[in-house]
């Protein structure tokens, strides 16, 4: 490309979405212990939240992929058709089952694929599916109402904090498009370490590496976020991609520099037998029983190993008559690169305070 700097100036938006750090600020209370930066807010708001929030975000958790397909059907280019957090849940009531579905559990099952289980049928990929995702394809339109009846129940307890960090994302749209017209290479470079601008391209290393020639986009649009790190967020539809743009906001500075969910993960590996039943769940689901037998070691030992697995979801469980099944999610594997890079990324406080004393 002749000038990167000009097809950048005219190629880059920026937008500020309130729906999009409604359901960010749920993936955070979800999973508080991997972002440092917001622990003490979710700390604080978890025990401001009626217990029966509390008791439903696991499951709405599990059911909605961590809050996170959902934000494919608010689309930036729409930001003047979704102006408010409601404007948003309207959409999202508005979705067909099979798009409700894929919002839910994302686009990872071919469509065709999705209505046959729909209609009843069912194959080996479908086992794999986790029992509240299975829920959402039998019970697509039951499903829809009680999640939207649980955003709508949560958002009230948003609206303190959305107060709070609004001006900061508001005035980051005004201070980025400042930066996109005077030099927006170096600008975007800085947007995260994993997001790397080259002459023809640009490239983003998540669990795998995704590559997008700017002579395919017609537009990068960029979104602020409190809520977003230490993930790079990043949305691909024809010819636009969406790219979430962390906000430093006072009172969101991380405690510490180690995710203690990311040391739990690590944890799972520093043991031979823990890691051969977790390779063995990827292949197969087994009860207690037939871990024991497999590995030749005692059921309470076997407990103890899978009570790690699953605080740390790379398995799951499904009761089937007098026994729970347990199976392996390959995409918590798949993952562990990008948890690696995320701890690396994560900025270090003690430096920070170094820096500034």
């Amino acid at each position: 490309m002749q000038d990167l700097q000009l097809w950048l100036k005219k190629h880059v938006s920026i937008f500020y979405l309130p729906a999009y750090e409604f359901f960010l600020s749920l993936h955070v209370l979800a999973n508080p212990e991997h972002h440092t930066s917001r622990l003490a807010w979710a700390t604080q708001q978890r025990a401001e939240l009626p217990s029966k929030l509390v008791e439903q975000l696991p499951y709405y958790r599990t059911l909605s992929n961590n809050f996170l397909e959902i934000l494919d059907f608010i689309e930036p280019w729409n930001e003047h058709a979704y102006p408010s957090i409601e404007a948003a849940l309207e959409r999202i009531e508005a979705l067909t089952p099979e798009e409700f579905i894929e919002g839910m559990i994302g686009p990872i099952y071919h469509r065709q694929q999705v209505e046959a289980w729909m209609k009843g049928r069912t194959d080996d990929l479908y086992e794999q599916v986790k029992p509240e995702q299975r829920e959402v394809i039998v019970r697509p339109k039951n499903i829809k109402r009680s999640f939207l009846d649980f955003c709508h129940a949560y958002l009230p307890y948003f609206r303190k904090e959305e107060r709070r960090v609004e001006p900061w994302l508001i005035r980051a749209v005004h201070d980025t498009e400042e930066a996109l017209k005077e030099d927006p290479l170096h600008f975007l470079s800085g947007i995260h370490p994993r997001m790397q601008l080259h002459d023809t391209f640009v490239q983003f290393q998540k669990a795998k590496t995704y590559q997008f020639n700017y002579a395919d986009l017609k537009r990068i649009y960029l979104f602020p976020s409190s809520f977003v790190n230490p993930h790079l967020m990043l949305g691909h539809y024809p010819e636009k991609i969406s790219v979430g743009m962390h906000v430093d906001v006072p009172g969101t500075a991380a405690q510490t520099a180690i995710a203690s969910d990311f040391i739990a993960k690590m944890k799972v590996f520093s043991d031979p037998t823990r890691t051969a039943i977790l390779k063995s769940l990827l292949d197969h689901p087994y009860c207690i029983q037939q871990l024991a037998d497999l590995h030749g070691i005692t059921e309470p030992a076997v407990s103890k190993h899978i009570k790690l697995l699953l605080e740390t979801d790379f398995i799951w469980s499904e009761r089937r008559g007098r026994y729970v099944f347990y199976r392996g999610v390959p995409t918590k594997i798949e993952r562990l690169a990008v948890d690696i890079h995320e701890f690396i990324d994560m900025p270090d406080p003690t430096i920070a305070e170094k820096k500034h004393s």
